[in-house]
C-alpha cells in the first residue's frame, strides 16, 4: 500500500524527483503524490496541476496550507539549496502534524548500517557505503557517492556526481558543486561551497567557497 506524500517547492528539483518517484513506483508501489505546495502558483501553470511525464499533479496552496493541516501528513522539501531547505524545514516544523520521511529512490545502493536523520532525499544512482551517518534534510543528487565512515551534517547538498572518499566529514549547510571530489580523511566546516569539478585535498574552514584542482579558497 502506497503512503501519501506532498512535495514542496515547484522547480526543476521537484520535477526530477517526481519522475524518480514515478520510476520507483514501477518497481514497488511506495508513494502516492497528493500534489505540491509552493509560495505561489508557478507562472504558466494552471490550477489543474503540474505535468511530469504525462501525469498531472495538483497545486494545493502555499506554506500556510501545510501549517494549517491538523492530520499527520508526509511532506518532502524538494529544494537543492541548503539554506532555503533549512528555512523551510524550520518554518514547517512548527506544525507537529507534518512528517518528513526519508526518500530513498530507485537504483540506489546503500549499506544497511547507515544512519539518517529525517527528511533526507537519496536520488537515483546514489551510493552510500558502510558506517556512514547523515544528519537531517541531507540531499544526495543523482550519482552522489559517500564512502566508508563518512559523516554528513544537517542540510548538506551533494550535487550530481559528487564523491566523498572514506572518513570525510562535511559540516552542516554545505553545498558541494557538481562533480566535486573530496579525498580521504578531509574535514569540511559548516556552510562550505565548492565549485563544480573541484578536488578537495585538505581541510576546509567554515563559511568559505573553494574552487579548482586542487581546490583553493576564493578571496572575499
Amino acid at each position: 500500500m502506497k503512503e501519501q506524500l506532498i512535495l514542496i517547492c515547484a522547480g526543476g528539483c521537484m520535477r526530477e524527483l517526481l519522475w524518480q518517484i514515478q520510476e520507483l513506483n514501477k518497481q514497488e508501489q511506495v508513494w502516492e503524490i497528493l500534489g505540491y505546495v509552493d509560495a505561489v502558483l508557478p507562472s504558466g501553470e494552471e490550477a489543474g496541476g503540474l505535468c511530469v511525464n504525462s501525469r498531472s499533479y495538483p497545486y494545493l496552496g502555499n506554506d500556510e496550507y501545510l501549517l494549517s493541516l491538523e492530520t499527520d501528513t508526509n511532506v518532502a522539501i524538494c529544494v537543492g539549496d541548503s539554506g532555503l531547505r533549512k528555512k523551510l524545514a524550520e518554518k514547517l516544523g512548527q506544525n507537529p502534524h507534518l512528517k518528513f520521511p526519508n526518500l530513498i529512490l530507485g537504483d540506489t545502493r546503500i549499506c544497511g548500517d547507515i544512519q539518517m536523520g529525517q527528511g533526507c532525499i537519496l536520488s537515483m544512482d546514489s551510493r552510500i557505503s558502510t558506517n556512514v551517518k547523515l544528519g537531517n534534510f541531507v540531499f544526495l543528487n543523482t550519482g552522489a557517492k559517500i564512502c566508508h565512515d563518512g559523516r554528513v551534517g544537517d542540510y548538506v547538498t551533494l550535487s550530481p556526481d559528487v564523491t566523498l572518499a572514506g572518513q570525510v566529514r562535511v559540516g552542516p549547510g554545505c553545498n558541494l558543486g557538481m562533480g566535486t571530489r573530496v579525498i580521504q580523511g578531509v574535514t569540511m566546516g559548516k556552510n562550505v561551497i565548492t565549485g563544480a569539478g573541484s578536488v578537495v585535498i585538505g581541510d576546509v574552514e567554515d563559511n568559505c567557497t573553494v574552487v579548482g584542482v586542487p581546490a583553493r579558497r576564493l578571496k572575499p
